[in-house]
């Protein structure tokens, strides 16, 4: 596919997003110094339509098409390496049981407190304060579930699953901005999910046809960062299995994981960990009770 198609077939997607999501806050020099979006597609880019404000040395455009615009194209951009980064515990040899020393930062002033949630989905005893706004404690994953036909239970996965696989195949992974991402009957519409779109809209067929579906978000274990990440939950019998079919078609039809290994009704344990909610939201807390975003990083694996 030459250059100009790719730019068309992103431009497409964009024009499904309605214009009064969009914030044109980026300047020409910034998509080039952070998005490595130069003069040259910048303005390949803005003769196919791309969306902008002003004019001149004024021109302004919106952050997410700008990043969409960098993931059709693979340049290598930061929303393209966070995406090559995701598929790194697909990778493996073999995923196994992990405990994870990991410390977590707020970004706020002030002494911060430990969120309930998260203290109740890390290691019993260690969570610790190592500065005003900083926690280190140990996450333990699973990965004795990671492949359903280990204990023969592959085919009531795959039934459980069965109404969603066709649907996360139809998907476009696209970013979409934070107000659609919950909203399904959106999804459903433009065939555009990131991966909490994805996760919303999959429930909701699930749900639709009687399946035992629910959402789960928390980290996907990538790297020394983990990425913040939503994915489904199979009930089997008194279980909860993690399963991601949306992410794992998306990661192989880019070519980042294989699609043989990571059939899309595989389980996903041991590659996330689970918080219930955004972590940025729900690690810690302010004086005042309000969420506060945090920065998170894995300090040691150990077996």
């Amino acid at each position: 596919m030459s250059r100009e198609q790719a730019v068309k077939d992103v431009l497409e997607r964009a024009g499904r997003i309605p214009h009064r999501w969009r914030r044109f806050t980026v300047s020409a020099d910034t998509a080039a110094r952070v998005h490595r979006i130069d003069e040259a597609l910048l303005g390949e880019a803005l003769d196919l339509g791309l969306a902008h404000e002003g004019g001149g040395a004024d021109r302004r455009f919106d952050d997410l098409d700008l990043k969409n615009l960098g993931l059709g194209l693979r340049i290598p951009s930061p929303a393209w390496l966070q995406v090559r980064l995701s598929a790194q515990p697909f990778n493996a040899a073999e995923v196994r049981d992990a405990t994870y020393r990991t410390r977590f930062q707020g970004r706020a002033p002030g002494v911060l407190e430990p969120s309930p949630r998260l203290a109740s989905a890390v290691v019993a005893g260690t969570l610790r304060r190592m500065g005003p706004d900083v926690f280190e404690a140990d996450l333990q994953v699973s990965a004795g579930e990671n492949a359903p036909d280990a204990d023969g239970d592959a085919a009531d996965c795959a039934r459980e699953l069965g109404p969603v696989l066709p649907e996360a195949a139809r998907l476009e992974y696209y970013l979409v901005p934070d107000g659609l991402r919950g909203d399904a009957g959106f999804v459903a519409e433009t065939r555009l999910a990131d991966c909490r779109a994805g996760t919303s809209y999959l429930v909701r067929v699930a749900a639709d046809a009687g399946a035992a579906v629910r959402p789960a978000t928390g980290l996907l274990l990538a790297g020394a960062f983990p990425l913040p990440h939503a994915w489904l939950e199979v009930r089997r019998g008194d279980r909860w299995l993690p399963a991601d079919p949306y992410y794992l078609v998306t990661m192989a039809g880019y070519g980042l994981l294989d699609g043989e290994r990571w059939p899309p009704h595989r389980s996903v344990a041991g590659t996330v960990w689970k918080l219930c909610g955004p972590h940025e939201d729900l690690c810690f807390l302010a004086g005042d009770g309000g969420p506060v975003k945090t920065s998170v990083r894995i300090l040691r694996r150990s077996p």
